[in-house]
């Protein structure tokens, strides 16, 4: 099944993961580090690394912002 990981800030890459793999999994197979500061979200919602992706599925790391008064 094919997935899309967007990194923002970075680039989006599309993977082929076998059925019932993992965000974990899909983060691993993008090539993009796995960052503690960055969460994740699958189709616009906050994701686990265990939940499991469906095809076509979007995965999303979007950093942490902090800073300010």
């Amino acid at each position: 099944m094919k997935v899309k990981v967007l990194c923002l800030g970075r680039a989006a890459k599309e993977v082929e993961l076998s059925e019932g793999a993992t965000v974990e999994q899909a983060i691993a197979e993008s090539g993009f580090p796995k960052e503690s500061t960055y969460s994740h979200h699958v189709n616009g919602h906050a994701a686990l690394d265990s939940d499991v992706l469906q095809a076509n599925d979007v995965v999303t790391l979007v950093p942490q912002v902090k800073g300010g008064c």
